[in-house]
């Protein structure tokens, strides 16, 4: 919620006071005819009970401000208006909103900066994984196991492109555009891959010799459901654009 001027009035208020009576060694009497405001007031500024924003004027350019009020009043004497209060306060207001907007920027990085680490640190395991299947495919003679393995560190390659990507396109912080093809190219791939859905592969199965080569199609399976979902996505989002 946005902090409004007026809410840090009785702040200054106090603020003021505190510095005149605590630091210049000024009566509380004296005090309030500055601020044109009564004694009792100026008890209840110093005990806390009003000004409650006092926290938010430690901020150092505010808390400058602030004192360079009081000491024009010190050495040139004079009071404080109401009028000059209330221009502070939209002063300081303004500062204080800019202070927050900047902590919420600064978190904001800070959670950013902690994701791309983690999407890095996930990019580094995929390409080591990726070697070792490779190292391992390269040491295998079975065709079918050597596949399998190729097949997996292909996957680890693709997994660490994705996230390099993404990486990239968050260190850059610029707004991201996708580029999708027409509706009636991507129905096309998509009526292709249904196409390639109509012949399934249950039947084949149960005639393979290895349970590992009905993994292998299950995997074709899978992959070919994966970009029918992909293709999907892209059509729903060509719709919204059109």
């Amino acid at each position: 919620m946005s902090l409004r001027s007026e809410q840090l009035v009785p702040a200054i208020r106090a603020k003021i006071i505190k510095i005149l009576v605590e630091k210049y060694s000024y009566s509380r009497r004296r005090a309030s005819q500055i601020l044109n405001v009564s004694p009792a007031a100026v008890t209840h500024y110093m005990s806390g009970r009003r000004g409650r924003l006092l926290k938010l004027l430690e901020e150092p350019r505010v808390n400058k401000l602030i004192n360079e009020v009081v000491e024009k009043v010190v050495f040139k004497g004079g009071r404080v208006s109401e009028a000059e209060i209330y221009d502070l306060a939209l002063t300081l207001s303004s500062i204080i909103e800019e202070k927050k907007r900047g902590e919420i920027r600064y978190s904001l990085d800070q959670a950013k900066n902690k994701l791309i680490r983690t999407l890095r640190e996930r990019a580094q395991a995929e390409h080591e994984a990726a070697e070792k299947f490779m190292e391992t495919a390269s040491k295998l003679d079975n065709e079918i196991t050597r596949m399998i393995f190729r097949q997996i560190a292909s996957d680890s390659i693709k997994h660490a492109d994705v996230l390099m990507s993404t990486i990239s396109i968050l260190e850059r912080g610029e707004e991201i555009k996708i580029e999708v093809p027409k509706k009636s190219v991507l129905q096309s791939l998509l009526e292709k891959e249904e196409v390639a859905h109509i012949h399934s592969l249950d039947e084949v199965k149960t005639y393979l010799p290895h349970k590992l080569l009905k993994v292998l199609l299950e995997s074709v399976e899978a992959d070919e459901r994966k970009h029918a979902k992909i293709l999907k996505s892209l059509i729903e989002l060509a719709e919204e654009r059109s």
